[in-house]
């Protein structure tokens, strides 16, 4: 199922994928940009960090662990806060 989830600032939706063992990334027009397939299955929430932003953290439940990604836009909510 969909579980936690984050904007980057030009508004595309990460969603993490419990039990399928990925990262939806969607538009804002709701279609299916790229699907990150992560190692553990239960992938519960996901954060922006980094230095720039653009490290996505994701908490994996039946790993007991955090996986991270790079991706090309900053967060939302990180940009904000660095203004």
């Amino acid at each position: 199922g969909m579980d936690g989830m984050r904007c980057d600032s030009e508004g595309n939706l990460y969603i993490a994928r419990y039990g399928k063992g990925s990262i939806a990334i969607l538009s804002p027009k709701g279609e299916l940009i790229r699907e990150i397939i992560l190692k553990g299955k239960n992938v519960t929430n996901i954060a922006f960090g980094g230095p720039h932003g653009k490290t996505c953290y994701v908490t994996v439940a039946d790993r007991g662990c955090l996986e991270t990604f790079q991706v090309e836009v900053a967060g939302r909510a990180w940009k904000m806060w660095q203004e």
